[in-house]
């Protein structure tokens, strides 16, 4: 597993504890609008901590120099 970042612990934290909040809710028989916001946020908070970084992105369509016509 890769190192992560202190922001990115900090995202994937976040998202731990709203998954929990919404298994909570939904064990609690909370109604289904008030567990899955906190559910559905927590999980994409968790995705988007494994994201890669901007400076390992590439771009295939970045010129990597100008063309001579």
């Amino acid at each position: 597993m890769k190192k992560l970042k202190t922001s990115q612990k900090v995202v994937l934290a976040m998202g731990i504890i709203g998954v929990s909040i919404g298994i909570f809710g939904k064990y609690k028989t909370w109604e289904y609008m008030e567990y899955f916001p906190f559910f559905y946020s927590g999980i994409t908070m968790m995705w988007v901590a494994f994201l890669p970084q901007k400076k390992s992105c590439s771009n295939p369509f970045k010129r990597k120099a100008e063309q001579k016509s």
